[in-house]
């Protein structure tokens, strides 16, 4: 009986031995993983909304969009009667915009975003989704503008994800 105690007594230690190194590791792999993670940071941004892509617009040269003269150039505002009926308010002195514009479809199609960072490269990331719906009796300009900050700067990298 006492040799079943001890082995019994023996298993569980290696149990609990086994069971802590597993922790050291799995602790470990978090600490790496939030040193890579810190490397990247989110930044906040507005989705602009009530704005339509003016008729003369194909595509644009940059995603990055830093004075109300360029956004003019390629946005018009979409007015409402309602409540939220106004476009959303830019200020350019303070933010800048990044657009994605695509061709005209007759599908219905929307693009949104899914993330934006900054990388360790200094680099602004925006992710997105786009989503195509049911085909429509008209075409329309699917377009995604979102207002950040003028404190985050670097060169605008889009991705879309599939």
């Amino acid at each position: 009986m006492t040799k079943g105690i001890l082995t019994i007594i023996s298993a569980t230690c290696l149990f609990f031995t086994a069971c802590q190194n597993n922790s050291k590791k799995d602790n470990n792999s978090n600490k790496n993983s939030k040193v890579e993670a810190s490397k990247e940071t989110e930044i906040p941004f507005t989705i602009a909304k009530r704005y339509f892509v003016k008729n003369n617009i194909k595509n644009i040269d940059t995603p990055k969009i830093e004075t109300a003269e360029e956004f003019n150039k390629i946005f018009g505002s979409a007015t409402t009667m309602g409540k939220d009926s106004q476009p959303t308010e830019i200020d350019f002195s303070k933010q800048f915009v990044i657009a994605i514009i695509q061709p005209e479809t007759e599908f219905s199609t929307t693009i949104k975003p899914t993330g934006l960072h900054k990388n360790e490269k200094g680099e602004i990331i925006l992710n997105y989704k786009t989503e195509k719906g049911e085909k429509q009796t008209f075409t329309t300009q699917p377009y995604l503008a979102i207002i950040v900050d003028k404190n985050e700067d670097g060169a605008i990298v889009l991705k879309e994800q599939i």
